[in-house]
């Protein structure tokens, strides 16, 4: 048990790993649905597994909740480039702060081709207007006297996503792959 002289830095320190900690989420999100001949441009999207290292691992006493998605549609195939007949497989990295609202969307793809400038712009277009519920880190404390009480904080949190755009016969279609 920490002394309370020590309780500030141990907040402290709680809190930089967690934002440090990157990804925060063990859930998974359901792929989009999927459509036999969709004409609305839209494209399918996956949470991709964060590795042991980039999860969240919470201190003695800690859990957490929430980082579910509430609003995130997928992107639209960028209509310039339907006519070019191109599938691509994006990555990106979507940054959530602590009240479960979108602030960045990071591109995982080192090496883009030609067209990969406007499917990013897409991919970046949609997420950034996704919301989440918040991450909520939960304390479990013990006082001197054997009382129990918990703190509640919210945190930011970073989750990855690949989204697939693909023509079929000139038509964006929809696919999900796991």
């Amino acid at each position: 048990m920490a002394s309370s002289s020590n309780r500030p830095g141990l907040v402290c320190l709680v809190g930089t790993l967690i934002l440090l900690a990157g990804c925060a989420h063990d859930g998974t999100v359901a792929p989009a649905k999927q459509a036999a001949t969709p004409k609305d441009g839209k494209v399918s999207y996956d949470m991709v597994p964060a590795k042991d290292a980039d999860r969240l691992h919470p201190a003695k006493g800690q859990h957490t909740f929430g980082a579910q998605p509430i609003e995130n549609p997928p992107p639209v195939y960028p209509p310039e480039l339907v006519s070019a007949n191109l599938a691509a497989t994006i990555r990106a990295k979507v940054i959530v702060d602590g009240d479960g609202k979108v602030t960045d969307v990071r591109d995982l793809d080192t090496m883009g081709g030609e067209h990969h400038g406007a499917f990013f712009a897409a991919v970046r277009e949609a997420a950034m207007r996704w919301r989440y519920t918040p991450m909520t880190v939960v304390q479990d404390n013990e006082d001197a006297r054997g009382n129990f009480n918990q703190t509640k904080t919210t945190q930011p949190f970073s989750l990855d996503y690949s989204f697939r755009f693909e023509l079929k016969d000139g038509v964006p279609t929809v696919s999900a792959t796991r």
